[in-house]
């Protein structure tokens, strides 16, 4: 077989495991994890079961296929977003998630949902939590950064801030995904809860005006 037909076949494989991996996100967005049985997913990606199999596998495969997909378009996001400063990279994760989920808020919040429970149920190991450590590694050395260019404090271990500004993006995701809050208050707590947290480790030089940020990210909560 020479290389121009296999990329061809690899071509054709990789767009009908798109066709699975959107045709999944439809059903698990339209009636959860109950819908994602492999003959509803095979005729909604208008192919056969066997297919299915071969291209992607069993159903908790499928699911991890749907999370990492969500995950790298996340990543796509960040990676569009300015970042000359360490600081807007913190924020990104941000961002992209508020505006991957408004473009789509019905599916997007419904998919989340059901990922997230399996996710902390633990029915999405052990692929999906490397998934989730890459943004954590992301902002893990987005304040390492930030400590390098003396914007944050360089005593506190950069991992550890990173573990606590991802728990609270993780915590106010799940409070919009589970009706606790809406979509722009998932946002506008992030970015307050982002920036107090942020001006508590600020150096001298930008310890104000981040305090300044968190008071009137604060204000727009009321």
């Amino acid at each position: 077989m020479t290389r121009a037909m296999t990329g061809v076949r690899e071509k054709g494989k990789a767009r009908r495991k798109d066709r699975i991996i959107q045709a999944a996100k439809g059903l698990l967005a339209s009636g959860g994890i109950d819908a994602l049985s492999t003959r509803k997913l095979a005729q909604a990606a208008q192919l056969s079961v066997h297919t299915l199999y071969t291209l992607v596998g069993s159903k908790e495969q499928i699911l991890g296929a749907v999370m990492e997909d969500n995950h790298k378009r996340v990543l796509a996001n960040i990676l569009d977003i300015d970042e000359q400063h360490p600081v807007e990279k913190i924020f990104a994760i941000v961002e992209t998630t508020y505006k991957i989920i408004s473009e789509d808020c019905a599916a997007q919040k419904a998919l989340m949902r059901v990922l997230m429970t399996l996710y902390y149920e633990g029915g999405l190991n052990p692929n999906p939590r490397w998934l989730l450590a890459q943004e954590k590694g992301w902002m893990d050395a987005a304040v390492a950064e930030a400590a390098e260019q003396k914007i944050l404090r360089a005593e506190y271990p950069a991992t550890v801030i990173g573990g606590m500004l991802m728990k609270i993006y993780l915590a106010n995701l799940r409070d919009f995904l589970f009706d606790k809050c809406d979509l722009d208050t998932f946002r506008k707590t992030t970015l307050f809860e982002f920036w107090l947290t942020l001006s508590n480790l600020a150096t001298d030089p930008v310890r104000e005006k981040y305090l300044k940020n968190a008071k009137a990210a604060a204000r727009k909560l009321r």
